[in-house]
């Protein structure tokens, strides 16, 4: 728990339905929305531009499919409408036996790049 939080990067997870259950320091820093705001809302609905809704939607799917992705870019609007483009790695959460419970994006602000 204190290694997510406390991580030097972006982590987001979501549960099987796409509601936000982690969201780091990190991300919210990025992004500035609290974890307070972000837990139980939809990640891809409520805060993933147009443009980027279906690619996203289908690296989550594919990752509660058991498929990681890596290196995938998409933008994201802060809080106070700015764009963020970020890079992700998104891969499958499993509980201890195995049983698929959501996903987990680790990120990198690639917007100065």
């Amino acid at each position: 728990r204190l290694l997510i939080d406390n991580a030097n990067a972006p982590i987001i997870g979501t549960d099987v339905s796409g509601r936000v259950t982690e969201w780091n320091k990190k991300a919210a820093e990025m992004t500035g929305y609290p974890k307070e705001e972000m837990v139980g809302r939809y990640l891809v609905r409520d805060f993933i531009i147009d443009e980027y809704k279906k690619a996203v939607s289908g690296v989550l799917h594919k990752a509660l499919q058991g498929q990681q992705t890596d290196n995938f870019e998409f933008a994201f609007i802060t809080k106070t409408g700015q764009r963020v483009e970020m890079l992700l790695n998104a891969t499958t959460r499993r509980d201890a036996s195995g049983k698929i419970y959501g996903v987990v994006g680790v990120g990198q602000d690639i917007t100065e790049l």
